[in-house]
């Protein structure tokens, strides 16, 4: 056998064993379609939970298919309570996604290739804007949770890691909500910007145009993700507020329909401000929707300042918060004021405007608002 039959038959052989390799590598999912769902305001959300841990962890852990049943459950809970978003449900996914749904091995090593290139296929598949990936992983006894949120049109990521704790679910369910906190600060100008295009589509008024984005084919971007990494000690002992500080309840700000989400995002960015300045301490958002409920009311509905101030009561809250969010023919605006419980009486006004479609303006100068409501 000559030398040159002997190289081709080793490069033969080469090619044989790496082959199915290279296919498995880059064979793509097939993703089932679903209709298009009815329109809604808010903005929609597919959740898929990960993980990748070491074979020590593993049996300290639970498994991969609990971590993504109880992971999904408590973000859809977290995410629907908010207000402004709509989950995908989770048999919409698994439609999606197939057998796929539960493939520890095969689905999480592919979902960060080509720059998550997967997460948008999906979230396309599903008619979502946004991707919420959570990712747990550890190696050598550590262990690790990434949250990620990701706009399935530009592929723009919004990421946060924390190191978790070991088998004290309460304080990793306190962690996750400080993150997302953390993710809907660095979020919240895209957020508004998406919602503000889809709530300009309800209302039949125009919108920007924005080209058409190939996911398959698209250019990964050259510049590294960036990743904040969460001080857990600063961020959940900012949780404790001092005492003597006023009780302060904030309403979510009313809108029309086609506006609610972009009233809700202004209205929880309004209480990050507040909270970061330091002079109040706030209800949770939580909390006020459960009183508005018991005494039958709805944020959403609430006009009569009166019953404003009976809620507040309800919530041992000092002072109130409430406002509005409307347009105005090609101006938007967005009002406030503050509103002593005790008395009624109003202890401050504020309002904001921008050009109608530059919303996100009102974003930006929300300082602006607050230190107008917080003057005496």
């Amino acid at each position: 056998m000559g030398k040159d039959e002997i190289f081709f038959r080793k490069i033969f052989i080469l090619a044989a064993v790496l082959l199915p390799m290279f296919i498995t590598a880059c064979a793509e999912i097939r993703l089932n379609t679903l209709p298009t769902p009815p329109p809604t305001a808010k903005l929609r959300v597919f959740i898929q939970p990960i993980s990748s841990l070491d074979v020590q962890m593993k049996t300290s852990h639970p498994s991969h298919q609990e971590f993504v049943e109880r992971q999904f459950r408590f973000m859809q809970r977290f995410l629907e309570r908010r207000g402004m978003y709509e989950v995908v449900p989770e048999e919409e996914v698994k439609a999606v996604l197939g057998k796929h749904w539960y493939s520890e091995k095969d689905l999480a090593a592919r979902w960060a290739r080509r720059d998550w290139q997967l997460a948008r296929q999906v979230g396309k598949a599903v008619h979502a804007e946004y991707a919420m990936i959570v990712e747990r992983f550890g190696k050598e006894r550590i262990f690790y949770l990434d949250m990620m949120l990701i706009n399935i049109e530009t592929g723009k990521k919004f990421k946060i890691s924390v190191q978790m704790p070991v088998g004290d679910a309460e304080k990793i369910r306190e962690i996750i909500r400080v993150s997302y906190r953390a993710i809907f600060n660095d979020a919240k100008n895209d957020m508004i910007t998406t919602a503000i295009r889809k709530g300009r589509r309800m209302a039949g008024l125009p919108t920007p145009k924005t080209p058409a984005i190939d996911i398959t084919t698209a250019p990964i971007p050259s510049a590294p993700q960036k990743v904040r990494e969460l001080d857990l000690e600063k961020e959940l002992g900012g949780e404790t507020m001092a005492e003597g500080r006023t009780r302060l309840a904030i309403y979510d700000f009313e809108a029309p329909e086609p506006f609610k989400t972009v009233a809700l995002i202004l209205s929880e960015a309004l209480r990050e401000e507040l909270f970061r300045l330091g002079n109040f301490t706030l209800v949770n958002r939580e909390n006020i929707v459960q009183v508005m409920n018991e005494m039958g009311l709805q944020q959403s509905g609430l006009v009569d300042e009166k019953h404003a101030v009976q809620a507040g009561k309800g919530m041992a809250a000092r002072q109130i918060i409430m406002g509005n969010f409307g347009v105005l023919g090609s101006t938007s605006v967005l009002q406030a004021k503050r509103i002593d419980v005790e008395t009624q009486g109003t202890l401050a006004l504020a309002s904001l405007k921008c050009q109608q479609g530059k919303e996100e303006e009102i974003l930006d100068r929300l300082p602006e608002l607050v230190r107008k409501l917080v003057e005496k």
